[in-house]
C-alpha cells in the first residue's frame, strides 16, 4: 500500500491555549462560582439536537471543570469531590440514553452528529488533551460511578505525558479498573518501507500464501499484532493489495530487520533503531513467524536467524539463550529450533549454559539433545565438546572457589536479587527442575508457621487503611 489513511490528522491546534475569564466565558451565579457558557449553536445543527442535549452540554462543561480542578488541586480536595459529584448528578439524569458517545475532533466534541465545546472550557480541558493523547472517541456509561469519573479525570492528565510514558488513556482506565468509561484510540499506522521486492521473493511469497490458504481452517483470524497497525510501502510497480506478517518476513529476508519492524509496531521506535536490541526483544515473534513457513523455506530462514544470533554481542547472545532460546527448546517451541543451525562448538557452549544454574539437573542436557533431533553423526561430534566444556567449567569453579561461594552460587544470588530501579523476571527458572533439600524444606515450614500465626483482623484493618488512602472520594469511602 502506498501510504496510510489520511483520515486522521495529528497536527496540534494552532490556536493558543488561553484561560477563559469569567467576563468572557461565563457569569457568576448566586453561589459565587463561575458558570461556564456553552458555545452558540450552529444554525445547520439546531434541528439535530435532541431534547436532552442541553443536559449533555452541561455535563461536558462540569466534566471539563472537574478536570481543571484535578489539574490544580489534589484528588482528595473538597473542590475535586464537589466537581465530581456535580458531574455524576447530571450524568445520572440522562434517562433517555444508556451511554454517552463522544467523538473527538481537533477542537470540539461530536455528540449525536452535533459538534459542541469549541472555544469553551470543554475544548481547553478535554478536547485538546484527548487530541494530544490520540483518542478517537469516548463512551461514558450512564451508570458510571463517582469513582469512575474521578479516575477518568486523573487519567486525562496523563494524556499530556503520553509521548514520554507510551501509556494510552485506554490503558490507564483499564489499569484503574474503570469499565464504564471506554476510550477508543485513533489509528496510528506504522509505515514499513520495503521498496521493490525481488522477483524470487515475490514468487516465494505467492507460493507460501497459496499453501497457507489451502491449509487454512474455518474460523475467525488470529492476529499477532492489532490489524491495520502496520502499513507496507512498496514500489508502485508491485501489485500487492495486502501484506501479512508472514509475507513481510519473506519479502524482507533479514531477521534483524524483521525484528526492528515488529518493534516499531509496538510504538517502540527508539529501541527499534538498534537491530541487536530489537532482535533480543522480538526473537520469539520472529521465530513464530518463521516457524509457520513451509518446512524447507523455514530451514533456510532459521539458518539466517541463527547467523543473526551468533552476530550479537556475547552478553546479548548469552542473555537471549538463557531467557528465550533454551527454555523454548525444552518446552518444544519454535525459539529452540534456531540451535540446529549453530556450529558444533557454539551449539555445545550454548547447551552447557543449562548447567550454569544450581537448580539444573544433568538430565536436561540429554533432553535438550533429544529435542534438537540431531543426526547420529552430529550428536557424536557435539557430545565430546559438551563434556570437555563441562569439565573445564567444573575445574574453573573448583579453582576459583572462595569464602563467598562458587560461581553458580553467585549467579543464583544475582538472579534472585531484586532492585527498585528495574523489573525482575524469574521466567527462566521455569525451564529447570527444582531441587528441594533440607534447608529448603525448613524454610517452607517456617513460612507455613508464619502464615498460621498471622493476626488476620490486623491484616484486614491495614488493608482497609491502605484502600482508604487510595480512594480520593470521601463519600464513597
Amino acid at each position: 500500500m502506498p501510504s496510510p489513511s489520511p483520515s486522521v490528522d495529528y497536527e496540534r491546534d494552532p490556536r493558543p491555549d488561553k484561560t477563559a475569564r469569567p467576563s468572557a466565558a461565563g457569569a457568576r451565579g448566586g453561589d459565587g462560582r463561575v458558570k461556564a457558557k456553552a458555545a452558540p449553536a450552529r444554525p445547520d445543527q439546531v434541528g439535530l439536537r435532541g431534547p436532552d442535549f442541553a443536559a449533555v452540554e452541561e455535563f461536558l462543561q462540569l466534566l471539563a471543570r472537574a478536570v481543571r480542578q484535578f489539574h490544580t488541586y489534589p484528588a482528595t480536595s473538597p473542590l475535586c469531590t464537589e466537581a465530581i459529584a456535580a458531574c455524576h448528578k447530571v450524568l445520572a439524569s440522562l434517562e433517555t440514553r444508556d451511554r454517552l458517545s463522544l467523538r473527538v475532533t481537533p477542537s470540539e466534541l461530536v455528540v449525536d452528529h452535533v459538534a459542541t465545546g469549541a472555544a469553551t472550557v470543554v475544548e481547553h480541558e478535554i478536547v485538546r488533551r484527548l487530541h494530544r493523547g490520540h483518542v478517537a472517541s469516548i463512551d461514558i456509561d450512564r451508570g458510571a460511578s463517582q469513582r469512575d469519573l474521578s479516575r477518568f479525570c486523573s487519567a486525562m492528565l496523563g494524556c499530556d505525558d503520553q509521548a514520554t510514558t507510551k501509556t494510552t488513556l485506554a490503558e490507564l482506565l483499564v489499569e484503574h479498573g474503570v469499565e464504564t468509561i471506554v476510550a477508543q484510540m485513533a489509528l496510528r499506522p506504522e509505515v514499513l518501507h520495503v521498496g521493490a521486492p525481488q522477483a524470487v521473493r515475490s514468487d516465494l511469497m505467492v507460493r507460501e500464501r497459496r499453501r497457507r490458504q489451502s491449509a487454512a481452517v474455518s474460523g475467525p483470524p488470529s492476529y499477532l499484532y492489532p490489524p491495520d497497525k502496520g502499513w507496507v510501502r512498496l514500489d508502485p510497480s508491485a501489485s500487492l493489495d495486502t501484506v501479512s506478517l508472514v509475507d513481510l518476513a519473506i519479502l524482507v529476508d533479514d531477521p534483524g530487520e524483521i525484528a526492528s519492524m515488529l518493534l516499531r509496531l509496538t510504538d517502540d521506535e527508539a529501541a527499534a533503531e538498534s537491530r541487536d536490541k530489537a532482535l533480543q526483544q522480538k526473537f520469539s515473534d520472529v521465530a513464530t513467524l518463521l516457524g509457520s513457513l513451509d518446512p524447507q523455506l523455514a530451514r533456510v530462514m532459521f539458518s539466517k536467524l541463527a547467523r543473526a544470533v551468533l552476530d550479537l554481542s556475547a552478553d546479548r547472545r548469552t542473555d537471549l539463550l538463557r531467557r528465550t532460546i533454551l527454555p523454548g527448546l525444552l518446552d518444544g517451541r519454535a525459539e529452540g529450533t534456531v540451535l540446529r543451525d549453530f556450529p558444533n562448538v557454539d551449539l555445545a557452549e550454548s547447551l552447557c549454559l543449562l548447567m550454569d544454574l544450581e537448580t539444573a539437573a544433568p538430565e536436561l542436557l540429554t533432553t535438550a539433545m533429544d529435542r534438537l533431533e540431531l543426526t547420529p553423526e552430529r550428536r557424536e561430534q557435539v557430545a565430546p565438546l559438551m563434556e570437555a566444556r563441562l569439565r573445564e567449567g567444573a575445574e574453573g569453579r573448583k579453582a576459583g572457589a572462595d569464602g563467598r561461594g562458587t560461581d553458580i552460587d553467585r549467579h543464583a544470588r544475582r538472579l534472585i536479587q531484586v532492585t527498585a530501579t528495574q523489573g525482575k523476571s524469574f521466567a527462566e527458572f521455569s525451564a529447570f527442575d527444582l531441587s528441594i533439600d533440607s534447608q529448603t524444606t525448613a524454610a517452607l515450614d517456617q513460612a507455613r508457621d508464619a502464615v498460621g500465626a498471622t493476626d488476620l483482623p490486623v491484616v484486614q484493618l491495614h488493608f482497609l487503611l491502605n484502600l482508604v488512602r487510595l480512594e480520593p472520594n470521601p463519600a464513597l469511602v
